[in-house]
């Protein structure tokens, strides 16, 4: 559990507990006091170790690769179902699209396009065949380095603690 908490940046006050693990998947449920009902998704590569892959509430076993069921799937796994980094930040250097791309599983034939950084904050511009307009967002923390933060459309700037970032829509 300690081990895949250390992989994303969670709440403030929130935890990961119960974890759940299927062949070379876990899913760990979130505690605390701004939790959802959803989970987040890990997967083991082997050579590299665990990766976050996705935050949800259930996934298909069959894209998964999974042929047997798992609690934290949806259905029943037998039937069908580079731009330059940039930075603002001068004393945390902005990290590249590949260093980013070791953080997180992303779909397959996706990588990051260009990484945007103000202060602490990275936001990392997916491309791919079904690539949408969204960001996904890492935190520099002192001592452990990037982590994975959540993806999404766009990120409120006075939540992250920033005046304005390009991944921030207010």
């Amino acid at each position: 559990m300690e081990a895949l908490q250390k992989l994303v940046e969670l709440p403030k006050g929130s935890s990961l507990t119960t974890v759940q693990c299927v062949k070379d998947w876990a899913a760990a449920d979130p505690q605390g006091p701004t939790t959802g009902d959803g989970v987040y998704l890990f997967h083991f590569v082997a050579g590299t170790g665990w990766k976050y892959s996705d935050q949800g509430s259930g996934w298909d076993c069959k894209e998964l690769g999974l042929s047997e069921p798992a609690p934290f799937c949806i259905s029943d796994p037998g039937k069908t179902a580079p731009k330059p980094a940039t930075s603002t930040a001068a004393s945390i250097p902005c990290p590249s699209a590949q260093t980013l791309e070791k953080l997180v599983e992303l779909p397959k034939g996706w990588t990051f396009g260009s990484v945007e950084c103000v202060k602490d904050w990275a936001g990392a511009d997916p491309q791919g065949p079904t690539a949408g307009d969204g960001w996904y967002l890492f935190h520099f923390v002192a001592g452990t380095g990037w982590k994975y933060r959540g993806d999404g459309s766009g990120y409120d700037c006075v939540d992250l603690g920033l005046k304005e970032a390009p991944f921030c829509i207010s």
